[in-house]
């Protein structure tokens, strides 16, 4: 995965924590950093970089819709998919650095 594809994942995700959003805009957050993991897992850049727009579109807006439900914090459950994604792509830019993948394995033979 290229380092600014790594770089927009993380920037986006790590916004997610200070949302504040209605529960079934919460369930489309979860949704897509399920697909930002996915694309992810199978080395699809492309995939992981349409999730990552998505997801971007999903953050907050300024107004609610009239009868809207109240906003709240990043549920727990997303919060955990949310982290381990972070952690997993962090440690994807760390084995860039170092010439290593995920796994510690040298990538360069």
């Amino acid at each position: 995965m290229d380092d600014e594809t790594l770089g927009d994942a993380l920037d986006v995700l790590r916004d997610v924590v200070l949302w504040e959003l209605t529960p079934q805009r919460w369930d489309q957050v979860g949704r897509l950093i399920g697909q930002i993991s996915a694309a992810y897992a199978g080395s699809d850049p492309d995939g992981v970089r349409e999730a990552i727009a998505d997801l971007e579109l999903n953050g907050p807006v300024r107004a609610l819709r009239i009868g809207t439900t109240t906003v709240t914090g990043v549920p727990e459950p997303v919060l955990d998919r949310c982290n381990e994604l972070v952690h997993t792509l962090v440690a994807e830019r760390a084995g860039q650095a170092t010439g290593k993948g995920v796994d510690g394995a040298r990538e360069d033979g």
